[in-house]
């Protein structure tokens, strides 16, 4: 077992020694390496001992094995960079799947069944722990690979085998008991599907993972997503209007108790619950810091306090010395809030005018109803009949790492179906977007977002 070495830094204890890309480097201290994860855990210390097949290394020019003992400061690095890691699969056929739901045509990236403990510890990927037996339980707990988000769904055996399609038992509290017992913080959730894995079961659930202990920092719960390319699939229902309220009501009265034992909810519910029961989200202080915001939980309370906060800021010191037309797109779920919320904080804004326009899901179906999922076809097809105003806001969570659309549309090719509209993406500062409603004729462009200007 090896890895490549991909890089090797300029004036480096590396380079000094003769390292080089294309290096195979097979040990740290003794111990093999698997990834990059290895290599980061062996590094801080003062004496690195590593093992290496080497280019050109012997006389005839082939690789040849090399031992080397580096001295260093603790914390100094090497100077290597070794390949990036490849994402293991998930072990699971979950019914509710997202991937299953995808309609065809789209990259190959989204049809990949991600599920590893490395990447949700580097990115707070949700993984099921399914694949992950004793081996990289011992991993975990000795590199101190945490947090751990882990998608439970279940405690329930029969639960877990109708929800998760599971072949045996994979013994989730076992693992999740030992990670708690050697102090490894985790953030749980449950994709909860209406009639499968709601009711007693999820209370069993609840209950069972809220006994490991303050090592299970969080739990969230998060509605099934469901789009219009379900054929041949389980037969799904999503929550409704009277289902996510009397779910809101549950999860109140348990964080009652919650609260009073650890001084925080513990338990969460994503925004949806609160948008599809048309219900106002509940204050800051009840999401505890939003320690799962990125799991849908708080934004719109999050949203909501910034803008505020920024635009009576902003009434104070900026000025749109003309009338200035402001178009929102939003999707239909956020489309309550924006419109009871968001608007009205922005049309206090003296001289601006702010539209709002509910856009439909033209990739998934309009059963979908989140912003995440609007493809640039949606857009374009919402908008390409209607008159250009001086700036279309769209959502920022729209585009992916690579700055694209899931239709893989650029921005760039958008805006020009769009007749080269001011357009712009919205990362969070209404500043920016007052600067350029008033000073338009000094757009900028950013060439990372393909000459389509970025509000930041």
């Amino acid at each position: 077992m090896s890895i490549r070495i991909t890089r090797v830094e300029s004036g480096s204890i590396a380079e000094e020694l003769g390292i080089q890309v294309g290096d195979e480097l097979i040990s740290m201290n003794g111990e093999a390496v698997h990834d990059e994860l290895d290599v980061k855990f062996h590094m801080p210390c003062e004496l690195l001992e590593i093992e290496l097949m080497m280019q050109g290394a012997s006389t005839d020019g082939t690789r040849q094995y090399t031992a080397i003992e580096i001295e260093k400061e603790h914390e100094e690095e090497a100077g290597f960079i070794v390949e990036p890691m490849k994402m293991n699969a998930c072990g699971n056929d979950c019914v509710f799947c997202f991937v299953d739901q995808n309609p065809e045509g789209l990259r190959k990236a989204l049809y990949f069944r991600d599920g590893d403990y490395r990447f949700s510890h580097l990115y707070g990927n949700y993984n099921t722990m399914t694949n992950v037996g004793p081996t990289s339980l011992e991993r975990i707990v000795r590199q101190r690979l945490m947090p751990q988000y882990v998608s439970v769904h279940s405690t329930v055996l029969e639960v877990r085998e109708r929800l998760m399609r599971l072949r045996k038992d994979d013994r989730i509290m076992d693992k999740l008991r030992y990670l708690a017992e050697n102090d490894i913080w985790m953030h749980c959730q449950i994709v909860l599907c209406p009639g499968i894995n709601d009711g007693d079961g999820l209370k069993k659930t609840i209950e069972d993972i809220y006994s490991l202990g303050l090592a299970v920092q969080t739990m969230a719960i998060v509605p099934v997503g469901l789009t219009s390319h379900r054929e041949g699939l389980s037969d799904l229902r999503k929550i409704d209007k009277t289902y996510a309220t009397n779910m809101i009501d549950m999860v109140f009265e348990l964080q009652k108790k919650f609260r009073e034992e650890r001084g925080m909810n513990w338990l969460y519910l994503s925004d949806e619950f609160f948008l599809v029961a048309e219900m106002e989200p509940p204050s800051e202080e009840w999401y505890d810091g939003y320690p799962q915001l990125e799991n849908g939980v708080g934004m719109v309370r999050d949203f909501i306090e910034e803008t505020r906060k920024e635009v009576e800021a902003l009434k104070q010191t900026k000025a749109l010395t003309h009338s200035r037309r402001l178009t929102l797109a939003t999707a239909t779920l956020a489309s309550g809030f924006m419109a009871r919320n968001i608007v009205p904080i922005l049309r206090s804004i003296p001289n601006l005018e702010v539209d709002l326009e509910i856009v439909l899901n033209r990739l998934y179906g309009p059963d979908v109803t989140v912003t995440g999922l609007l493809s640039g076809g949606s857009f374009q097809q919402h908008f390409q009949d209607k008159p250009a105003t001086d700036l279309l806001l769209l959502p920022p969570n729209v585009l992916n790492e690579d700055d694209i659309f899931l239709d893989d549309e650029t921005p760039l090719g958008l805006r020009r179906k769009l007749g080269d509209r001011p357009m712009a993406i919205f990362h969070g500062s209404w500043e920016e977007v007052l600067h350029y409603l008033e000073h338009p004729e000094a757009e900028t462009f950013d060439t990372k977002k393909m000459k389509l200007p970025v509000l930041t």
